[in-house]
């Protein structure tokens, strides 16, 4: 005798249920979709710390009290030659913009570039005789640059102060590469800045300065890359630069021995230059710099207006 209601078989045309197969076929496709659910969720909501940037040490008060102390007479002494080396001097805008109260040297760089490694010494050394950094932190070049591992420091996060002129230090790109090999991006050029690098560098795309620095002096001075060459800097530390500046080293001629680079003169040089032009943006002011013999002789070099004797203050 047949059974009432028959256990259905699998296949049998009248069960209406879902194959076991099938159930877990449907089964697989929904923790699928639960899963891709769930991913885009998290990566939606989900905020990944980011690896802490390596910062890098202060600059020691000794450096900084050595290049903020270099002698009137050495700049004078210098001048704006350093024998046995080029330089390379800025330009001066034809045109400048009538100055302010305070007005501003912009620097444009990146620290893996050993072209604004060495420009910055002079920089610093310069706005030195008008205000004081009260924090630098040190510096060098890509290793992996021409010019490798050059002493320097950063503008990022520097700290100046001054009565008659502001920095504003701008450093694109880290001395340290990513996970993809490129620098580490540190900061973007506001529309300005890039319309100003854009017009009066070369190298520049308003954007990125290639590997050259970029430096405004108030609209008046235009440096597109430093002052001299980074070779000079070779192989010595940030103590043994500070120290060549104080003490430049004189080039002895025909002496039979090794010459030690001219260092210290060149950045003196470049310094003497930078001061020009900033005096030319401060109206001379302070007098003790600005009616200097070294300041003058970087006036007549670079063809700036010589200042009356009773100007500055």
């Amino acid at each position: 005798m047949a059974e009432d209601n028959p256990e259905p078989v699998d296949g049998d045309p009248g069960d209406r249920r879902p194959s076991r197969p099938a159930r877990l076929a449907w089964g697989a496709v929904i923790a699928i979709l639960l899963g891709v659910v769930g991913l885009v969720t998290y990566a939606l909501t989900h905020v990944s710390s980011p690896t802490a940037p390596v910062t890098p040490a202060v600059t020691s008060p000794a450096v900084l009290a050595t290049l903020s102390s270099v002698p009137s007479s050495t700049f004078d002494a210098i001048g704006v030659t350093a024998p046995g080396t080029t330089l390379t001097p800025p330009s001066v805008v034809a045109d400048p913009p009538p100055s302010g109260n305070r007005p501003e040297v912009l620097f444009v760089g990146s620290e893996f570039c050993p072209f604004c490694a060495a420009e910055r010494w002079p920089l610093v050394v310069a706005l030195a005789r008008f205000g004081t950094f009260t924090r630098l932190h040190n510096s060098s070049s890509a290793a992996q640059s021409v010019f490798p591992d050059t002493s320097t420091f950063t503008f990022a996060d520097a700290v100046y102060s001054s009565r008659y002129v502001t920095l504003t230090g701008v450093e694109l790109y880290s001395d340290t590469t990513g996970p993809d090999g490129t620098f580490t991006r540190l900061a973007r050029l506001t529309p300005s800045q890039a319309a100003l690098v854009a017009r009066y560098s070369p190298q520049g795309d308003g954007v990125t300065t290639g590997s050259s620095p970029f430096v405004d002096v108030a609209g008046r001075l235009i440096a597109v890359t430093s002052g001299f060459s980074p070779a000079l800097l070779a192989g010595q530390s940030q103590s043994q630069i500070a120290g060549e500046i104080a003490r430049p080293t004189p080039l002895v001629v025909g002496s039979g021995g090794t010459t030690p680079p001219p260092t210290g003169q060149a950045v003196i040089a470049v310094a003497n230059q930078l001061s020009a032009g900033i005096c030319a943006a401060t109206h001379q002011r302070p007098a003790t710099v600005c009616l200097s013999r070294g300041v003058r002789a970087a006036d007549a070099s670079l063809g700036l207006p010589l200042p009356p004797a009773s100007a500055g203050g």
